[in-house]
């Protein structure tokens, strides 16, 4: 399996065309989880460092289940010592806002010799409306009165994920 998981690391750095999609079998739990690895969404931007996103999925045993939920989650950096606890983050697909439940969890020290916080947010998306968004023609995040616009490039990679859940 580990073979299998390098030789397809190798092919898709080499190709650099779709995105990897890790596929990860814990035989202990007896549970396989689907992953797209963390990708940057922005870099410096109001009272953010930075942000990043990754998406995945489990499921029990090693035959392929379409999850009824997929963990959206956010990581970001900010340019301060506290974090904002009314922070509403929306999802903008296709100019529709839209609110998922999350759990958040603070992150200390994110960036060594800064005195910033980071936090990160894991938001639980039924796979209808996951796919839905993976379908957006525009796709932002707004967090507070910050707005973040995924580049044509981070969607595609998002419709890829969506696309292995639909097979």
């Amino acid at each position: 399996m580990l073979k299998a998981v390098v030789i397809a690391l190798i092919a898709c750095f080499v190709c650099n065309q779709q995105p990897f999609i890790e596929t990860v079998y814990d035989q202990q739990k007896n549970l396989t989880t689907v992953r797209l690895p963390s990708k940057k969404l922005s870099g410096p931007k109001d009272r953010y460092h930075s942000l990043s996103f990754s998406i995945d999925y489990s499921y029990p045993g090693e035959t392929p289940t379409p999850p009824e939920r997929v963990n959206f989650e956010l990581t970001s950096i900010v340019k301060a010592r506290r974090l904002n606890p009314d922070l509403y983050v929306v999802f903008i697909v296709d100019g529709k806002p839209g609110h998922f439940s999350s759990n958040r969890s603070a992150i200390r020290n994110p960036a060594p010799g800064r005195p910033w916080i980071g936090e990160q947010m894991v938001f639980l998306i039924p796979r209808e409306e996951f796919v839905k968004l993976a379908a957006a023609e525009k796709l932002a995040i707004k967090m507070g009165g910050v707005t973040f616009e995924f580049s044509e490039e981070l969607r595609d990679s998002v419709r890829s994920f969506a696309e292995g859940i639909s097979r």
